[in-house]
């Protein structure tokens, strides 16, 4: 059995033939009643025949090393009804006799049915209770049962007291019709047992052990437990249909070797489980260390001072130590181990285990189990940052297909920059080149008036040649074949029978990777061809302009009759070489260059908007997600994230552009705040001034205008394309009901206290997630952790793990922890004290010393606050 407290299937009302309205054909020997009840997956009865203890040693010591515990008891016939008395294992029957004669039930009349006690149910649950036990009503909606009471008040009263411990009900309708009649005085604890009432035959038989159970949480069924669990009954006792197995990721056990705790091992109860100790004891190594294993310990970009100080207490306390932690995911367990090398570079190594082995595997800790963990750094982090605290809300959402698609789109928009900035310096050289056509082109005319000869007039024709030439050989120049990596052919199989198919897969491969390299070499012996053959042709060419060049000189010659138009004809060539090129340029630059750049622009519009919607989409469902936190946290916190996000990182990248521009921080922070990095770089690149400009948002056109200037001067229009796609984050906004007026208040207005309660009740909203969470009370607003905190860990158990480091008497007793881990320091090194549950008595003690400081301070505030109990009751 473990220590920690656990649900357990009880039948609380048990008859053998030691009862006169049983009888012995109905139910066999001792050994059988155990046998039954095992059978019936009980884990304890008690025995409570009518006004006798007979049967109750037989069937305990039938029951000696066997799987269930046995409770003596007895049900009372008192002059209201029948009332249930149980008591510890092992109580001496001569004991619960002793509580029947003071209830005027002799031992001459012990077994009886028409005798009763003389008092009713009040005074026999007193003196059931001063002898140890506890006292049930039974069956209260049935004959004899506590709702036969005829006098309304007498009923009431009777229901309200304190040492009448639980209601044990048949039909499980009857709990509201009570609950309206005692209303919020008292938390009553419901029960259901069997009476052994088999209704095929209409009696008593062993046939009917456990028909009717009770579920109740403890550590042990045995009659502490028992106590225990109707002392809090909303969370350690359950009827109906068992308690449901657990389903959700939850940590199992850790283990460290060396450093303070070495040789430290702990078991993890899948519910609450609470450290306890004194400073130093290791209480919050033990969380670090899991998060460590499990390679999920704190942001170090969000937040580089705690996860240094982290880090230190590891390097400290662990030294070069190994953290061990076995865990469930679904099905599956798996175990985890990483030394601790002073570095983040020391990889967790993960086993998943089958059949009877552990089995290495090549996966991450962080895609088997996910953990909701907080320092107590970290919960402040996450009061004081908005964008840090929705990942509260990414934590129950699926993100990862939208952030590919977005991861996507920013590299394809990088990519498009790259392009973009090539294109637009094409463009304006193409633009400046292009410009002087028209005063080249008149020059051109002007000159070649002067030469009106066949020959002379040809000289454009040559020099159009010259350049085409010249263009076709470069491009055949500027060719490079680029080689294709060859798979690799070596592969093989761990099947014999598969050896055939290994191979013809070596030879395919092996046969590509032929191919490829007879291709490239193909390519590159028809490249260099190429490159000698178009070498041939220009010799060829030159040889053909040399001739040319002779008969323009002769043609000349008789023109000029002297030098002057020779000199002419060569600055004429010049001419005519220039105008080409410039013209030229005009051809790149209206065929080419702009088409290239506008369509350039039209897909970076694309691409923009297609990162638009996806950041949009990820808003949504975020969105979604905080409807459902709302709906689960009503009453307590509002969460919204507003469309307009966080502009900080927006503002930051302006002031890289405005270095140097003169540019008042005040328009930067209006940009910032009322314009988008889309809508700014698109302005800014096309120049768009006076479509930015607002001087009613205090961003003037002459700041503007600066701005642009400087962009253009300092040639940043990489950083003006980068900025783009710098986003306005995703804000998570709180607001947090304060208890005394009921008002919600911006969580940026509360203290820090009240701050971190807001972040810990929206973690605690829901999931399935394991939540380790270190010493919240010293970040909490003290008197919020019993209004909020233990509620929702009270309303949501059952549904995750929690592990909390604490020092906190709400958490641990109010939320019932089921399990308590006490922690200790001797001698320089830290061990486990104890582990268990509350209501065992050496959990109880260090509880009480860890707790409240021990009984002498507990007992003095208890004595004075108690007046203050007294007068609000």
């Amino acid at each position: 059995m473990s220590e920690w407290a656990q649900f357990w299937a009880v039948d609380l009302h048990v008859h053998t033939p030691g009862s006169s309205d049983a009888r012995a054909e109905d139910y066999g020997t001792a050994e059988d009643v155990v046998s039954a009840a095992i059978a019936a997956g009980l884990d304890a009865i008690a025995i409570t025949d009518h006004n006798t203890t007979t049967w109750c040693e037989a069937v305990a010591k039938a029951a000696a090393g066997r799987p269930l515990v046995v409770l003596p008891g007895v049900e009372i016939s008192t002059d209201e009804g029948h009332l249930l008395a149980i008591f510890e294992e092992g109580t001496a029957c001569s004991t619960i006799d002793d509580v029947l004669a003071r209830l005027d039930i002799g031992r001459a009349d012990q077994g009886k049915l028409d005798i009763a006690a003389s008092v009713g149910f009040a005074e026999a649950a007193k003196e059931i209770v001063k002898a140890g036990g506890v006292a049930i009503a039974a069956h209260i909606d049935r004959e004899k049962g506590l709702l036969r009471i005829p006098v309304p008040a007498t009923l009431t009263r009777t229901l309200l007291e304190p040492c009448l411990s639980a209601l044990e009900v048949v039909d499980l309708g009857i709990r509201t019709d009570v609950g309206n009649k005692i209303g919020s005085r008292r938390s009553i604890a419901y029960v259901q047992g069997s009476d052994t009432w088999d209704a095929a035959i209409s009696r008593h038989s062993i046939a009917g052990i456990g028909a009717r159970r009770t579920w109740i949480k403890a550590s042990r069924p045995d009659l502490v437990g028992l106590k225990h669990a109707l002392g809090d009954p909303q969370l350690r006792v359950q009827l109906g249909a068992p308690p449901p197995a657990v389903g959700y990721p939850m940590i199992e056990y850790i283990e460290l070797i060396g450093g303070f705790l070495d040789r430290q091992s702990l078991a993890l109860c899948p519910d609450l489980n609470c450290l306890l100790g004194g400073t130093g004891a290791g209480k919050s190594l033990i969380l670090e260390a899991i998060r460590y294993a499990l390679d999920q310990q704190v942001d170090r970009q969000a937040f580089p001072a705690i996860h240094a100080e982290v880090y230190a207490r590891l390097r400290n306390a662990l030294g070069a130590g190994i953290a061990k932690v076995e865990f469930r995911s679904g099905d599956v367990r798996y175990r985890v181990e990483r030394a601790f090398s002073g570095d983040d570079d020391a990889a967790p190594r993960v086993w998943q285990h089958t059949g009877d082995d552990w089995i290495g595997i090549d996966t991450a800790p962080q895609e088997l189990i996910k953990l909701a963990a907080f320092s107590q750094g970290e919960v402040l982090e996450y009061s004081r940052q908005p964008v840090g605290r929705m990942s509260l809300v990414d934590a129950g959402v699926d993100l990862s297909e939208v952030q590919s698609r977005i991861a996507d789109t920013e590299g394809h928009l990088r990519d498009n920059a790259t392009e973009l900035l090539v294109a637009r310096a094409r463009v304006e050289s193409l633009r400046a080149s292009s410009a002087k056509e028209p005063e080249l082109a008149e020059q051109v005319r002007e000159l070649a008036a002067l030469f009106d000869t066949k020959v002379v007039k040809a000289q454009a024709g040559w020099t159009k040649d010259a350049s085409t030439l010249t263009k076709a050989r470069t491009a055949v120049d500027q060719l490079a074949v680029h080689s294709l990596a060859c798979p690799d052919a070596t592969v093989a199989g761990e099947i014999a029978a598969n050896e055939d198919l290994f191979t013809q897969t070596a030879d395919v491969v092996r046969e590509l990777g032929d191919e490829i390299r007879a291709a490239e070499q193909g390519m590159s012996s028809a490249i260099n061809t190429a490159r000698t053959r178009l070498a041939s042709i220009h010799n060829q060419w030159q040889q053909r302009k040399a001739v040319f060049a002779t008969e323009l000189d002769a043609e000349l010659a008789k023109v000029s009759q002297g030098s002057s138009l020779t000199t002419l004809r060569t600055h004429l060539e010049s001419l005519q070489t220039k105008h080409g090129a410039a013209k030229a340029s005009k051809d790149e630059l209206d065929n080419e260059a702009l088409p290239n750049l506008q369509q350039l622009d039209q897909q970076r519009e694309e691409l923009i908007d297609r990162l638009h919607r996806a950041r949009g989409e990820r808003r949504e469902i975020r969105r979604g997600r905080v409807a459902e936190l709302n709906g689960k946290t009503a009453g307590f916190v509002k969460l919204n994230v507003p469309a307009e996000g966080d502009f900080a990182d927006f503002r930051a990248a302006l002031g890289t552009l405005k270095v140097g521009s003169r540019v008042r921080d005040d328009v930067l922070d209006a940009i910032a705040r009322y314009t988008y990095p889309f809508r700014f770089a698109r302005l800014m690149w096309h120049g768009n001034i006076n479509e930015l400009a607002d001087d009613s948002l205090g961003i003037d056109s002459a700041s503007v205008a600066r701005l642009v200037a400087n962009i253009a001067d300092r040639d940043l229009w990489g950083e003006l394309l980068e900025l783009q796609l710098v986003d306005r984050p995703d804000v998570l906004t709180m607001r947090f009901r304060k208890p005394d007026d009921g008002q919600y208040v911006a969580i940026e207005d509360l203290a820090h206290g009240q701050r971190c309660t807001a972040i810990l009740v929206t973690l605690l909203a829901d999931g399935t997630t394991p939540v380790l969470v270190d010493q919240p009370e010293d970040a909490l607003h003290a008197p919020w952790i019993e209004e909020y905190l233990v509620d929702r860990l009270r309303s949501l158990r059952g549904t995750r793990q929690y592990i909390f480091a604490t020092r906190s008497p709400g958490i641990v007793v109010s939320a019932d922890a089921e399990q308590i881990i006490t922690m200790r320091a001797t001698a320089g090194r830290g061990e486990c004290e104890a582990s268990g549950s509350l209501e065992r008595h050496n959990l109880n003690q260090l509880a009480l010393h860890h707790l409240e400081g021990g009984r002498v301070p507990f007992q003095r505030r208890s004595d004075k606050l108690q007046p203050s109990i007294v007068d609000e009751e």
